[in-house]
């Protein structure tokens, strides 16, 4: 991001973890030797436990959720397959399923029905020659997720390979993690990171989710990426994840994310008639329609422009979206001081392209 920014387009919680938090000295001693193809045992045993019914055999550890969708993507998708994309969705999986020479089909979230699956218009978008499903849930950019009857009945319908993206799964606001694919498929092939509610991007480590002989094969991919990923990164995730220690991780990104959505919520409130959003189920990312005189992508460049802030415009990032030019995909990845204030400066560039002054959200009052 360009110095000087703040940047409303990133993901991650709003303060990512300090490696103080969770460092000890015994790791002067560990070994810089090259890591196991199939990641660090104890931290595949301890992704495992993410997952009901599964083991360390089921997962391989990857450098980020980046390489787990390369390589799920290769393992199940072949050219001339036909492949049914969820849209809109993070467009990694798309554009890995599209350069792999394949027929898309697409089934679209719809906003009358706030961006909910609907399971019906699903089943009508299915053919028997699919031979790969893609998903993104918890789902971005619209913050949807499912539910265990939802995520049941896709499976049942499919038939066929699932790659599911599912890297914010943990990140809801309260409850359990979102069900996984993997719990449910044996033919489901599964991201996800420690980068989103454990507040650990910087350690770039990722993993794959699926049947003991899949994961076999996709160790043969990731000696063709990068053949085994970094030691000290992989023991200090190891350590985060540790069952004596993952629920307090958990806990506090969960409550970082609910602070600052107070604030983005409170703004949303504020400027109904301006902007609108199906509320996200999860955080950080919040779908946000506008009714301002000019398109998304040249709001957001105004805004970049003149205040110094980022953020997407849907007509350029989400191409499959429905009238993504009056769509902006906010995100709220900041302390709550932060929002509160870049959230001002995008209220007074909003009121120059409206009928109607938007505000900004009230101060935030210190601890006396």
């Amino acid at each position: 991001m360009i110095p000087g920014v703040t940047d409303l387009t990133e993901t991650g919680i709003p303060e990512p973890l300090r490696l103080r938090e969770f460092f000890s000295e015994d790791l002067l001693d560990l070994r810089m030797d090259y890591a196991s193809i199939y990641g660090n045992d104890q931290l595949r045993s301890e992704i495992s436990e993410l997952y009901s019914g599964l083991d360390k055999e089921n997962i391989l550890v990857t450098s980020s959720t980046s390489e787990s969708n390369m390589i799920l993507t290769n393992l199940a998708v072949n050219n001339g397959d036909e492949v049914l994309i969820q849209v809109p969705s993070f467009m990694q999986i798309p554009g890995l399923v599209e350069a792999n020479g394949v027929r898309i089909h697409k089934y679209y979230l719809e906003a009358e029905n706030g961006f909910e699956f609907d399971i019906d218009k699903f089943n009508e978008a299915v053919t028997s020659k699919i031979k790969v499903f893609a998903f993104n849930y918890p789902n971005n950019p619209t913050g949807r997720v499912l539910d265990k009857s939802q995520v049941r009945a896709i499976c049942e319908i499919a038939n066929a390979w699932i790659i599911a993206d599912e890297v914010y799964r943990g990140i809801e606001f309260d409850g359990p993690f979102s069900p996984s694919f993997a719990e449910f498929y044996d033919k489901a092939l599964v991201s996800s990171s420690v980068s989103k509610v454990f507040g650990l991007a910087g350690l770039r480590v990722g993993w794959v989710v699926g049947s003991k002989d899949m994961i076999e094969k996709a160790s043969a991919y990731k000696e063709y990426t990068t053949l085994g990923g970094s030691v000290l990164s992989e023991e200090l995730a190891a350590r985060v994840l540790h069952r004596d220690m993952r629920q307090k991780f958990i806990d506090r990104g969960r409550k970082l994310v609910r602070e600052s959505f107070d604030v983005f919520d409170r703004w949303m409130r504020q400027n109904e008639g301006i902007v609108s959003y199906n509320k996200p189920k999860f955080g950080v990312i919040a779908l946000v329609r506008h009714e301002l005189e000019i398109p998304s992508n040249e709001f957001c460049r105004k805004l970049l422009e003149e205040k110094k802030i980022a953020v997407i415009p849907c007509d350029d990032c989400f191409p499959d979206l429905k009238n993504g030019d009056r769509y902006l995909r906010m995100c709220y990845c900041h302390p709550p001081a932060i929002v509160e204030e870049a959230l001002a400066n995008v209220s007074e560039v909003m009121g120059k392209y409206t009928g109607r002054k938007p505000i900004g959200v009230p101060r935030i009052k210190s601890a006396a």
